[in-house]
């Protein structure tokens, strides 16, 4: 439970689970939705995935993230409630739009 709290705490990271909320979503799309480069968001992701927080899978070169099932694991419970009190922060309501331009083109 303490690591699902640590890991919550940063922002970028809070930013992340944000858009991985809305549904499956390539590093390379996360970066640019955040401003970021991609080995920081893939570090980032790395820290979710250690914890059983995300899944991934590769298609070509391409890596693409999306939430654990809640089924899958308990501390998912946590991150669903963050997502659900969060969900109407300027910033998260900001990041999930851009990502719907980016999803346009």
């Amino acid at each position: 439970m303490r690591q699902i709290l640590k890991v919550c705490a940063d922002d970028t990271r809070l930013r992340i689970l944000n858009l991985l909320g809305s549904g499956e979503h390539a590093v390379t799309d996360i970066a640019d939705c955040l401003e970021l480069n991609q080995p920081t968001v893939s570090k980032h992701l790395a820290r979710f995935r250690l914890l059983r927080l995300v899944v991934d899978r590769r298609e070509g070169n391409s890596v693409y993230y999306s939430l654990a099932k809640e089924s899958d694991i308990a501390e998912m419970k946590i991150i669903n409630f963050i997502l659900s009190q969060f969900s109407g922060l300027p910033t998260f309501v900001k990041d999930r739009g851009k990502l719907k331009e980016y999803r346009l083109f």
